[in-house]
């Protein structure tokens, strides 16, 4: 199927919704069209509990080139509602670099996390919702040549019941409760060596300073990038300032930028995105004299402190850098918050058994990594190999 017969199949979906017994009905929106960003913003809005990860802005900032930015918009016909923001992407080769004759495709989402959103009416049990959302979604998969979903739960909202496919677990992520403490209970959640470099960089006479429009947004980007310069950070995560006014200007009022001032001059920021009662410490950056200073540990606490003063409850600061329980910085982050370590899960799901398996001929599947036909390691080599055609 071309992306032209395949769009106009997800147009249809739209203007001709699946309809069960009980009328249930699941609609994709488009956000390329005027029509699908106006339903795709209603049903976040009764669905999303203002959760950016799901709102259209956000996937049409993240999408790559060549993925389409999607939702699916399931109504139980019950009063009951799942929002469901999700990338489609094409693939293009197989496990061994092999091209893929007949066009297919994969879902996955942006970071941080995904997963369906969900409006539960009176009287609906979650579990009937989701499992009947997750029916009418794959077999609109099935219909549009869809292969493999991906995505990641929030450890905050933990797993949707009646997913169909497989969740796997992965090193922690460090969530710092806020709810019901006091600020002497914030910092005795924390180790003794985060305490005590809060309390030098605090009688080095350290200034905090809160922007909650982006107006200082230059002095974050300098530091931003200098700090991923530093850390021969990849590509992906030099986020260009488009990035930053869509957060401005679509989650106005829940974007705050906060900054440890050394005489005068920022030396480490932190960038806090509030969905409703879930914090998210989104972007960070230090300078090497905020990290000799100290200046980034009492930013972190003072970030605590305020995100509490705007009703958060949980303080998201996401994991380490690799899959191991001993990453340094998931340690440190663990630093912040000893009691904040929270179990995260992937959640994926084939929806085309044989193509996966024809996509996954000659893969590892020791790696472990899903899809297996994407799995990085194997790019790495498979130089050379793209020489014939995966049968369709």
């Amino acid at each position: 199927m071309s992306s032209e017969l395949l769009m106009e199949s997800l147009q249809d979906s739209s203007s001709r919704p699946r309809t069960s017994s009980r009328q249930a009905t699941l609609r994709i929106h488009d956000p390329r069209d005027r029509a699908g960003w106006q339903a795709w913003s209603e049903a976040w809005v009764r669905c999303a509990r203002a959760d950016a990860f799901s709102h259209p802005s956000y996937l049409v900032d993240r999408a790559q080139p060549g993925e389409k930015p999607l939702a699916a918009d399931f109504d139980d016909g019950h009063g009951s509602r799942v929002l469901f923001g999700f990338l489609l992407r094409p693939i293009v080769s197989d496990a061994l670099g092999r091209a893929v004759a007949e066009e297919c495709y994969d879902i996955t989402t942006p970071l941080l996390y995904g997963g369906p959103q969900r409006f539960i009416a009176a009287g609906t049990h979650e579990e009937t919702l989701l499992t009947s959302f997750w029916e009418h979604f794959r077999q609109w998969a099935q219909d549009n040549r869809v292969v493999s979903e991906f995505h990641r739960e929030n450890p905050v909202a933990g797993p949707s019941p009646g997913y169909p496919g497989q969740r796997t677990e992965h090193a922690g992520h460090v969530v710092k409760g806020l709810e019901g403490r006091s600020e002497a209970e914030i910092f005795g959640d924390t180790s003794k060596s985060f305490r005590r470099t809060v309390r030098r960089a605090e009688a080095a006479g350290t200034d905090i300073l809160i922007d909650e429009t982006g107006a200082r947004i230059d002095d974050f980007l300098d530091l931003y990038y200098a700090t991923m310069d530093r850390n021969s950070a990849a590509a992906s995560f030099y986020f260009p300032r488009e990035h930053f006014d869509m957060l401005n200007t679509s989650f106005a009022g829940r974007i705050t930028y906060l900054y440890a001032l050394e005489a005068g001059r920022p030396t480490s920021a932190e960038l806090l995105l509030q969905c409703s009662d879930i914090g998210y410490s989104l972007l960070g950056a230090t300078a090497e004299a905020g990290l000799l200073s100290g200046a980034n540990s009492l930013l972190s606490f003072r970030a605590f402190l305020y995100a509490r003063s705007r009703g958060i409850r949980h303080y998201v600061l996401t994991g380490g850098v690799t899959n191991s329980d001993e990453d340094s910085l998931l340690r440190y982050k663990l630093s912040m918050a000893k009691s904040g370590l929270r179990r995260y899960f992937t959640a994926s799901q084939v929806t085309d058994e044989n193509r996966y398996e024809q996509l996954n001929r000659g893969h590892d599947t020791e790696c472990g990594f899903f899809p297996g036909y994407r799995c990085p390691r194997c790019e790495q080599d498979r130089a050379g190999i793209r020489t014939t055609e995966v049968e369709s």
